[in-house]
């Protein structure tokens, strides 16, 4: 763990620079003694400065209170800036905390230590999160690589993630919830850039962590009554199928214009989709600005034609099967342009669309609406003592089959699961729930 503040960093670097001076006045003690007692006050440095991180944590969540809304002052900042300073804050873990900081994992002395040094981090990121405006104002030009910022920005989710557990455990099951809400404004933050692409994913683990919250705190009718109304007012990323499909082929052409030896290729596939010689040759004379520019008029017809599956009343199979005809329609008619085939090919369109469709954005309704459910059974417990032998009316349904979930009462407490018949045989069809005994 880098819990070693910054005094404490100047004080070794300022030893080890005296090492000759220190050295002569110890009487000639040689150079290997002397780094070994450098080190052995690195180590009480770096200890004490994890107790008093320790001590900050236990005493914060003893002292800790729901957050009031209307104590909030009105803020128009970029929550960005906040979030880039967070990551930059962020103390380093050490393996073996790394090793804890998931949702859902039992708390120990080294994450609290650990959460200690990230005290002024979390509060951060909770004024951050409640930001309405956040431009990331991020861009892949120059071959500027993201991967670090995501690392980071997974990291901080986390944390906040791995405190809310540490919270249920200790009995503050209100806080805790808000910590999971926290990340839920989080991921529709990181949802707002397309270069970014884990707001889905950051949210789906706040989600699963408030599933770990409502299986570890007594069924409190107050409390889950607050809950439900957080998700209306907390709604996460807006989860639209053409909207980030549209994302994707606009970052394909995009990565295409720094790339002419990608482009080089998908020309050569074009050229070949092309029918007779004179259409061969129309497209071999285009510059990179010309294609670019007929594959973002063509692709763009195409993403309209998702839009309009999308919004009709088909059940989502319907629509599945719907976008992939398209897909091949388009690849056989002669009047489309051989661009747009070849685009619909070489990515595979096809295939992304039952990826896409059907895990990135359909199943993440279904946990969104799952846990929902959820909340509404636990109530149910709260105010009878007793699980319902039937989900409760009005509830929000599997987006599979637009229909109430399935519902069963487990040995650990219930089961929510979508009916879909592509998900009878798949484990993530089921949503499992704790009910504290």
């Amino acid at each position: 763990m880098n819990g070693l503040g910054r005094s404490g960093k100047s004080l070794v670097l300022c030893l080890l620079s005296l090492a000759p001076a220190a050295a002569t006045a110890l009487g000639g003690t040689g150079e290997e003694e002397f780094f070994e007692k450098a080190a052995t006050a690195r180590a009480r440095i770096v200890a004490a400065e994890n107790r008093r991180a320790l001590e900050a944590y236990e005493k914060r969540n003893a002292e800790i209170t729901p957050w009031v809304e209307d104590t909030v002052p009105a803020n128009t900042e970029n929550a960005a800036l906040l979030y880039y300073q967070a990551c930059l804050l962020v103390p380093v873990p050490d393996e073996a905390t790394k090793r804890g900081l998931h949702a859902g994992a039992e708390p120990t002395i080294h994450t609290r230590t650990y959460l200690g040094h990230c005290l002024p981090v979390i509060e951060m990121l909770e004024t951050a999160s409640r930001i309405p405006a956040c431009v990331w104002a991020l861009s892949r030009e120059g071959g500027c690589d993201l991967a670090p910022l995501r690392e980071q920005i997974s990291l901080i989710a986390d944390i906040l993630l791995v405190d809310a557990q540490t919270l249920a455990v200790d009995g503050h099951y209100r806080v805790a919830l808000e910590r999971c809400l926290t990340v839920r404004r989080i991921a529709r933050h990181l949802a707002n850039d397309p270069e970014l692409m884990i707001g889905t994913g950051t949210d789906a683990l706040s989600l699963y962590a408030i599933r770990s919250v409502l299986g570890i705190m007594p069924p409190d009718a107050e409390t889950l009554t607050w809950l439900r109304g957080q998700f209306a007012v907390v709604p996460g990323p807006c989860l639209s199928y053409a909207n980030a499909l549209q994302r994707i082929v606009r970052i394909q052409i995009d990565a295409m214009e720094t790339d002419p030896e990608r482009l080089g290729g998908l020309k050569n596939v074009a050229v070949t989709m092309a029918k007779g010689e004179q259409a061969e040759q129309n497209i071999r004379n285009l510059t990179a600005g010309q294609f670019l520019s007929r594959a973002r008029e063509g692709l763009g017809r195409f993403v309209d034609s998702i839009f309009r599956i999308l919004d009709s009343e088909a059940t989502h199979k319907q629509k599945l099967d719907q976008m992939k005809a398209l897909v091949d329609e388009k690849i056989r008619d002669d009047a489309v342009d051989p661009i747009v085939k070849a685009i619909l090919s070489v990515f595979n369109v096809k295939g992304r669309i039952d990826i896409g469709y059907t895990r990135g954005i359909m199943e993440h309704e279904a946990l969104v609406n799952g846990t929902k459910a959820a909340v509404e059974v636990y109530l149910v417990l709260a105010k009878t003592g007793r699980l319902p032998e039937k989900l409760p009316d009005y509830l929000p349904k599997d987006p599979f089959t637009g229909r109430d979930f399935g519902y069963e009462i487990t040995d650990e407490g219930f089961a929510i699961r979508c009916r879909g018949e592509e998900f009878v045989t798949r484990k993530k069809s089921l949503l499992e729930f704790k009910v504290r005994k």
